[in-house]
C-alpha cells in the first residue's frame, strides 16, 4: 500500500524547485549531441538513410530546444499591483500578480518564485511555500503563456504585525517544450509594504485622554517663536545676548534685541527605550516592544490631532541601518504618517544607552519641548538623566510600562509619572547571534510529525 504520509513528508522536505543561479541550465547531456553527429556520419558513410534521419531529427530537436530556451524569458514581465501599501495590524490587502508574455514566441511553462514575508502572507497559508529563513517564504505561481498574453491572479494578504516588508526578489524559471534546457532570471526587490503600529484610545492604556502630558495649563503660557521676528526693542537686563540685533544696535547706538511673535504652540518628542530589561543580554520581550510602540503611536496620534509639533527618537536603529532613530518635531499634514512609518521600521538593534541618549539628544530639541520618556523599566541612570533634564528647565513626562513601579524620589517631584504595566507575561526571545541556524516552519512540521503531535 502506498504510504501517503511518507510521500507528504518527503515532498515537504524539498523546497521550491529553484535553479542554482541566474543564467541557463542544461538538463541535456552534451554527449548526446556528439553521439547524434557520430551516428549521422556513420549513416552517411554506410548510406543508411534511417540512421541519418534519426540523427538529423535529434539535432533539429536539440537546436530548436536550445533556441527556445534562450528566448523563453525575453519580454516576459512580472508585476505586483497594490491599491495601497500602508495598513495597520489585522487589516487585509489585495494584491494582483501579473505575468505577461509580450512576444510572439509562446512560453509553454513558466515558474515564478517570489520571496515573500511570512508576517504579510496570503490568508491561505498553503499559497506560501516555506523557505530556509524564519521570516520569508516563496509565493510560487506556474503559468503557460501564449503569445502576447497577460495573466492576472489575485491574493488577499493579511498584515499580522508591525514592520517594513520589502518584496522580492522574484525568480523566473522557464525553458523549452522538451525539457532539455532551462533558463532563469531574477527581478530586483520591488515594492515596500508598511504595517503601522496599532493605534488605540488612550483610555485603554489607563491615560486621561484630555491631558496625557499635563500640558493643559502650560499651553496657556505664551512662548516666543524664534522663527517669527516681529521687530526690535531696547535691551533689558533679562534679555539673552543671543537675541541682540547687532545691525540695529550699530545704527541706533544703543543695544537692541529682536522681538519675536508670541505663540502657544507646544512641541513634543517621544523618547523610546527599546531595551526590554535592565540588561540587554537578557534578550527581547516582543510583547513589551509592541506595547511600547503602540503606546507611542497612540500618543503621537493624539498630539498631532491637538496640533502639537511632534517628534520621535529611539535608542534603536531604523530598519536596515545602524543609526538611532531621530525624527524632528513638526506639525505638517504628513507628520503623523512619517512618525508611524518610523515606528514601523524600529528594529531590535540597540545603538545607545538610554540615559546618555536622552541627555545627548535633548540638545537638539527646541527649548519648549515636552520630553515623553517611554520605558519598560527604570534605573538609577535613567532617573538621574530625567531629573537632570527637569532641573535644566525641560518638561518631562515618564511612562513606565513594566510591572515594577518607579521609585518616589525627591527630585522626581516636577516630573509627571505614569505607571502603565503590561498585562502579558514575558515570553523572552533570546538574542540570535550571526550564524545561528534557526528552525524553519518545515523543520517544525517534520519534528512534530516525528514526535506524533
Amino acid at each position: 500500500m502506498f504510504d501517503f504520509e511518507a510521500a507528504e513528508t518527503e515532498d515537504l522536505s524539498q523546497g521550491p524547485s529553484r535553479a542554482s543561479g541566474e543564467g541557463s541550465h542544461n538538463l541535456f547531456d552534451h554527449r548526446w549531441v556528439w553521439m547524434a553527429v557520430f551516428v549521422f556520419v556513420i549513416g552517411a558513410l554506410v548510406r543508411n538513410s534511417a540512421l541519418m534521419a534519426i540523427s538529423a531529427f535529434m539535432l533539429v530537436i536539440i537546436a530548436t530546444a536550445l533556441y527556445w530556451s534562450r528566448h523563453a524569458l525575453d519580454h516576459v514581465g512580472y508585476r505586483r499591483r497594490f491599491r495601497y501599501r500602508r495598513v495597520f495590524p489585522g487589516e487585509a490587502l489585495d494584491v494582483h500578480i501579473v505575468a505577461e508574455n509580450a512576444k510572439w514566441l509562446p512560453v509553454l511553462w513558466l515558474q515564478i518564485e517570489d520571496e515573500w514575508p511570512v508576517d504579510f502572507a496570503p490568508e491561505e497559508q498553503a499559497s506560501l511555500a516555506p523557505s530556509s529563513g524564519l521570516s520569508k517564504g516563496y509565493l510560487v505561481n506556474v503559468y503557460a503563456l501564449r503569445w502576447h498574453e497577460r495573466v492576472r491572479r489575485r491574493y488577499t494578504l493579511l498584515a499580522s504585525r508591525r514592520g517594513l516588508y520589502p518584496l522580492g526578489p522574484a525568480t523566473l524559471l522557464s525553458g523549452d517544450p522538451f525539457g532539455l534546457f532551462e533558463r532563469e532570471s531574477t527581478t530586483p526587490k520591488g515594492e515596500l509594504l508598511i504595517v503601522y503600529p496599532d493605534i488605540r484610545p488612550l483610555e485603554e492604556f489607563g491615560l486621561d485622554a484630555k491631558d496625557p502630558f499635563g500640558d493643559v495649563r502650560v499651553q496657556r503660557r505664551l512662548f516666543e517663536d524664534p522663527q517669527r521676528v516681529m521687530g526690535v526693542r531696547g535691551y533689558r537686563s533679562t534679555d539673552s545676548f543671543r537675541h541682540i540685533h547687532w545691525q540695529a544696535t550699530a545704527r541706533t547706538g544703543n543695544l537692541q534685541v529682536r522681538q519675536y511673535e508670541p505663540t502657544r504652540s507646544q512641541s513634543l518628542v517621544l523618547a523610546l527605550n527599546m531595551v526590554s530589561f535592565t540588561e540587554y543580554k537578557h534578550g527581547i520581550w516582543p510583547e513589551m516592544v509592541e506595547y511600547l510602540v503602540s503606546l507611542a503611536a497612540s500618543l503621537a496620534s493624539w498630539a498631532v490631532e491637538k496640533e502639537y509639533a511632534v517628534g520621535l527618537m529611539a535608542n534603536a536603529a531604523f530598519s536596515q541601518t545602524d543609526r538611532p532613530l531621530r525624527t524632528q518635531p513638526g506639525r505638517g499634514h504628513d507628520q503623523l504618517p512619517t512618525l508611524l512609518e518610523a515606528m514601523a521600521g524600529i528594529s531590535n538593534f540597540i545603538t545607545a544607552d538610554y540615559a546618555q541618549f536622552l541627555l545627548d539628544e535633548s540638545a537638539r530639541m527646541p527649548w519648549n519641548t515636552t520630553i515623553a520618556a517611554l520605558t519598560a523599566y527604570t534605573s538609577d541612570d535613567i532617573l538621574a538623566a530625567l531629573m537632570r533634564l527637569r532641573q535644566s528647565g525641560r518638561r518631562v513626562v515618564l511612562y513606565v510600562l513594566g510591572s515594577t513601579p518607579p521609585p518616589d524620589l525627591p527630585g522626581m517631584s516636577g516630573i509627571l509619572v505614569y505607571h502603565l504595566p503590561i498585562v502579558d507575561k514575558p515570553t523572552v526571545q533570546p538574542i540570535r547571534l550571526a550564524g545561528d541556524a534557526g528552525e524553519t516552519p518545515r523543520d517544525r512540521y517534520l519534528r512534530d510529525k516525528r514526535d506524533g503531535s
